[in-house]
This record gives C-alpha cells, sequence and structure tokens, in this order.
C-alpha cells in the first residue's frame, strides 16, 4: 500500500465536485494529482466552482487548477506535483489517461461519461468514487479496483429517458461542497485500503432527510462485475448520449 504522499490521482472533472474534492485532497497530502477538462471557465458556473474567481472567465480548467491545488498543498506545508490535461475522456482516451494512476475521483457532467469511467477503472484494475447532484439532492458511490458494486449494480446503464439535469434544473452550491467533499473522504479512505468504503452507497437531500448511508448491492446480473464488458467500445456509450445531460459538475 502506498502512503498518501506517494499515491496518484486521476481527478475528472475540474467542476464543482472536483473543485471540493480536489482542494481536500491537495491539502491532506496527496503526491499526484491529474487534473482532467477541457472546459473553461463561465461566470455562471463560479457559485460551485471553488477554484476559481471572476478574473479567470474563458481561461481552462485544468491549468488553473492545477496550479491552484499546487498552492492549496504547499499553504499546508505538502508538496504535490499537479499535471492539467486539457482533453476530452472518451473511451479512445479513457484507458491512457487512468494508466499510472491509484485511484479515479469521477466528477463529470454526465452519465455516459460516468459510466465510461466505470467500466474503464474496473478494467485498468483501478478504485473509482463516483458522485452527481442536481438541484438540492445528489448521491455518491465508492468502487473497488476489482469487483463490486460498482455503478452499474446501482444504476444497470445508461438512462436513456431524460432525467432532470443541472443544466436545465441547477444545483446549489452547498450541495455540491457535501458531495464532493464525501468523494474526498472516500478517496483517502480507499487510498488508505479501507475496503468498506466500497460497500456503501450515499445519497443526500438537502431539503429532506440530509445524509443517508445505504448497503450498496451485489448486482448478479451486472455486466461488469461478471466480466461481461472487456473493452472500451465507443457504440456503448453513445447510444444514449442524445438523450443524457449533464447531471453534476
Amino acid at each position: 500500500m502506498r502512503s498518501l504522499a506517494e499515491s496518484r490521482v486521476l481527478l475528472l472533472g475540474a467542476g464543482g465536485l472536483g473543485s471540493i474534492a480536489g482542494l481536500i485532497l491537495a491539502r491532506s497530502g496527496i503526491g499526484q494529482i491529474t487534473i482532467v477538462d477541457q472546459d473553461r471557465v463561465d461566470l455562471s458556473n463560479l457559485h460551485r466552482q471553488l477554484l476559481y474567481s471572476e478574473a479567470d472567465q474563458g481561461q481552462g480548467k485544468a491549468a488553473l487548477a492545477a496550479d491552484r491545488l499546487a498552492r492549496e498543498a504547499h499553504k499546508c506545508g505538502n508538496k504535490l506535483d499537479t499535471v492539467a490535461r486539457e482533453i476530452h475522456a472518451v473511451p479512445d482516451t479513457i484507458g491512457d489517461l487512468i494508466e499510472g494512476h491509484d485511484l479515479i475521483v469521477e466528477g463529470t457532467d454526465n452519465f455516459a461519461s460516468k459510466f465510461m469511467t466505470a467500466d474503464a477503472a474496473r478494467l485498468a484494475g483501478v478504485p473509482v468514487v463516483h458522485a452527481g447532484a442536481v438541484r438540492w439532492v445528489g448521491w455518491a458511490l465508492g468502487s473497488s479496483a476489482h469487483r463490486g458494486p460498482c455503478l452499474r449494480c446501482v444504476f444497470e446503464d445508461i438512462p436513456t429517458e431524460h432525467p432532470e439535469t443541472c443544466a436545465a434544473a441547477g444545483v446549489v452550491g452547498p450541495v455540491v461542497g457535501v458531495l464532493g467533499a464525501l468523494q474526498a473522504r472516500l478517496a483517502l479512505q480507499l487510498l488508505g485500503d479501507q475496503a468498506h468504503a466500497c460497500r456503501t452507497w450515499y445519497s443526500y437531500q438537502a431539503l429532506g432527510y440530509g445524509l443517508r448511508q445505504l448497503r450498496a448491492p451485489d448486482n448478479p446480473g451486472c455486466p461488469l462485475c461478471a466480466g461481461h464488458i472487456q473493452e472500451m467500445n465507443m457504440a456503448r456509450y453513445v447510444r444514449a448520449a442524445c438523450a443524457t445531460e449533464p447531471v453534476a459538475g
């Protein structure tokens, strides 16, 4: 097991979830964080994307996040190496992006990317922490490197209907903050070889019951856990892409 200072984390998405999770991980002593995001800073997202300011409008998130996370780590007396990748994570690139990392923190903004990441992580033998949020609600799940429960155990597949999205419905900043912080906690647990972190499904309702912890289900019909998914096939994620929109970020 690597120490935190030796650990290498891949941060997929440097928006709302990634901002919070990245800050906490940088301050916690992680040795390297690779930030993957091809988007640019937009003023409409600043209420939840705490790594950026108005002066950053129009600039690439990946490079800004890499610089600011390194600075935050330095403030805490930690040495953090950061890598900025302004690239779109797709089936043809996701394997190369994952290579050399010990864990993935997934904060992408659509279900196709979330399922693609779950599949690629399992094929690469790398644990992944997922999360999503819209309006006042959200969820989080940590998955181990080699066995369930995984994202497909819970959601089964990319939804083909039109789910409510943060692009259309919005998302409240504190909700993203809670879920991003929870992602960081799960990441630290998994890097610390705490297997129980993979057995819990977290559901959050800011206007209701708050945070609930449920046992994540093992789905005997899950194609990923059963080993039926053996390659990254673009068609698997594109077929429903027209029906899916951003759910977090």
